[in-house]
């Protein structure tokens, strides 16, 4: 049920006030009517008020969804929006208006891209390219006399990644005199998932680097690049598995230029533990024995207060 989060967005040419003269009103002021206009829809929005949101339509207006779905009239639209109020969680609807344009004496088509955000970091956002077109009434108002959709929901980038946010956090295992320690953190722009990891085992020198989640549109697939401290460099592509699982294919060179390659498998054990397997490894086409390791989440950094 997507109408909602379209209609989110092409309801803001509303209701004129008495004041409005019968000339049409230029440019500027349709975009001031739309900002004022949308502070009332969303209002009502918040209120989850299925029937005031309808009534921002005209009796016979049709909403067409992506799928070619037509829901004719205001009281199929109500009915639509009282389904998706009772199920849509709390969050902040972002429009961008793209154009506002009257075609015709009393006709004016808006297009533009609506973003729901939802509070829930688990919820994904989701986007709508949409286009409205607004009639104006005989006693001056302005009502929504038809909306559609132009494409499919767009899931943002940090929306898709919010399905491993499981990894956030710090986590730690000491073994055989030995540590793995990695953190887990959004990148500033909230479009990659960052890891920061150490790797110490008795007898060899210390390891370190960093990986990279992000989003491949073309393979609809998260890809991750991983650095270490010892020059090597690897690249691998994200599948989840059917049990909750996920398994990075990861394949690079070493620092010495050896071909590298190996299976890491992610899985959550409880609310504080993570396990990564690591199986399938060559280096230089020789096979090495597969790993498993449990890290345990470590509390947060003290936060240090200021000097008095």
């Amino acid at each position: 049920m997507r109408l909602p989060l379209v209609l989110l967005a092409l309801c803001q040419l509303m209701v004129f006030s008495s004041s409005v003269t019968a000339a049409e009103p230029d440019s500027a002021a349709l975009q001031q009517v739309i900002e004022q206009q949308a502070l009332r829809y969303k209002d009502a929005f918040q209120k989850r008020d299925a029937d005031a949101l309808a009534k921002l339509f005209t009796p016979e207006a049709e909403y067409v969804d992506a799928d070619g779905i037509v829901f004719h009239g205001r009281a199929a639209i109500q009915a639509e929006y009282a389904a998706h109020l009772s199920l849509v969680p709390a969050g902040e609807l972002v429009i961008e208006i793209v154009s506002i344009r009257p075609i015709a004496p009393g006709i004016v088509v808006e297009e533009g891209i609506s973003t729901f955000r939802p509070e829930d970091e688990n919820e994904i956002s989701t986007q709508v390219h949409y286009t409205a077109t607004h009639v104006k009434q005989p006693d001056k108002t302005w009502l929504l006399a038809s909306v559609r959709e132009l494409d499919e929901p767009v899931v943002s980038i940090h929306g898709r990644l919010k399905q491993l946010t499981w990894l956030l956090g710090r986590w730690h295992e000491d073994v055989n005199g030995g540590s793995v320690s990695t953190t887990w953190k959004w990148s500033p722009d909230g479009n990659f998932l960052i890891s920061k990891f150490q790797i110490s085992d008795a007898g060899r020198p210390e390891l370190s680097g960093t990986q990279r989640i992000g989003w491949d549109a073309e393979r609809n697939q998260f890809h991750s690049w991983l650095f270490d401290t010892s020059g090597g460099a690897a690249d691998g592509w994200w599948t989840e598995n059917p049990e909750g699982t996920w398994s990075v294919r990861i394949n690079g060179v070493d620092a010495q230029g050896a071909r590298i390659s190996s299976l890491l498998t992610y899985a959550p054990d409880g609310a504080d533990g993570l396990v990564i397997a690591q199986d399938q490894q060559s280096r230089g086409g020789l096979a090495f024995p597969s790993v498993m390791r449990r890290l345990v989440r470590q509390p947060p950094d003290p936060v240090e207060k200021p000097a008095r």
